[in-house]
């Protein structure tokens, strides 16, 4: 006599548990995004973030060569201000681009684009103090050079290895985690 699929109950078929790491969050079973879903939203944020700088970098540059038609070069302290803004303006930069986006929607453009989200652990919205200190967390550590940035390695590839939540470090902190949808 021919039988029916396998039972699947709560551990999947046959009663198998899931094992460490897996797509779905024990606590609330929401799907969790997977590593490379938020490497590929993190590129194409990087790409969207450099673009807009890249743009407003060009604007001012513009705007001072019109309001001041008769220097020939940038004045030195004028340059001082653009160098400390390349070197140590991404951070903040990084940290704005981030916490409006979360604060608004929970997804940055890059997120959208390849349908993750954050949330709390609970499954609910950060709230704006959250979403802050989140993106304080994984931004402002890009204004520290060499440190800040090997910090930012360990942070990335955190989630790689995080079991059961698939969490980065500033997801730690904040008590958030990320999801597909």
């Amino acid at each position: 006599m021919p039988q029916g699929p396998p039972p699947v109950g709560p551990g999947g078929p046959y009663g198998a548990q899931r094992f460490p790491g897996s797509d779905v969050d024990p606590g609330t079973g929401l799907p969790l995004a997977g590593f490379g879903r938020r490497l590929s939203a993190r590129l194409i944020d990087y790409t969207f973030l450099v673009s807009l700088l890249f743009v407003f970098f060009v604007v001012v540059t513009v705007f001072q060569t019109m309001t001041n038609p008769d220097l020939e070069e940038m004045p030195d302290a004028v340059a001082e201000v653009w160098a400390y803004l390349f070197l140590f303006g991404w951070g903040l930069a990084q940290f704005l681009y981030d916490w409006l986006f979360l604060a608004a929607s929970g997804r940055t453009p890059g997120k959208r684009l390849v349908s993750i989200k954050v949330v709390g652990t609970d499954g609910g919205l950060l709230s704006q103090g959250r979403s802050a200190a989140r993106s304080a967390l994984f931004g402002l550590p890009h204004s520290v050079l060499c440190l800040g940035h090997l910090f930012l390695v360990i942070d990335c590839l955190w989630p790689a290895a995080d079991t059961p939540r698939r969490q980065a470090v500033h997801d730690k902190a904040v008590r958030s985690m990320v999801i597909r949808g």
